[in-house]
């Protein structure tokens, strides 16, 4: 397979598999997958609909338990902490990829017959 980059992109790849410490082909692999998670993901729009409904259920259900987690954070005055916290949620309700991957986790949960999210968070819910 041929591919075609330029000598920056070729830089920042090189830059990359040897920061993670992987080869090139595992790097290239890896991502596939990814994309093709995601394109799963995607083309699976209703499933996926419901997946999201369900996961925003259970982030709903952690703000209604905010007061607890807000002192937990307060408590903990290691900033990267705190932030790395925020940082998780704020990725994993705006990036598709990350989206898609926990999607996928889910799938496979619920295919072994664990409950979904809205079922374990139906219970949590605070009137």
């Amino acid at each position: 397979m041929n591919l075609n980059f330029t000598d920056e992109e070729s830089r920042d790849i090189e830059n990359i598999v040897n920061y993670l410490t992987l080869t090139k082909e595992e790097y290239f692999l890896n991502l596939h997958k990814k994309i093709i998670i995601t394109k799963l993901a995607l083309h699976d729009n209703k499933n996926f609909r419901l997946f999201i409904e369900d996961y925003h259920h259970m982030l709903e259900n952690l703000h209604d338990y905010n007061f607890t987690l807000k002192d937990m954070l307060e408590h903990n005055h290691d900033t990267k902490v705190n932030d790395a916290i925020l940082y998780f949620l704020d990725t994993t309700i705006k990036d598709p990829m990350v989206l898609a991957q926990i999607y996928e986790i889910y799938k496979k949960q619920n295919e072994k017959g664990s409950s979904s999210f809205r079922k374990q968070t139906k219970s949590l819910r605070v009137n």
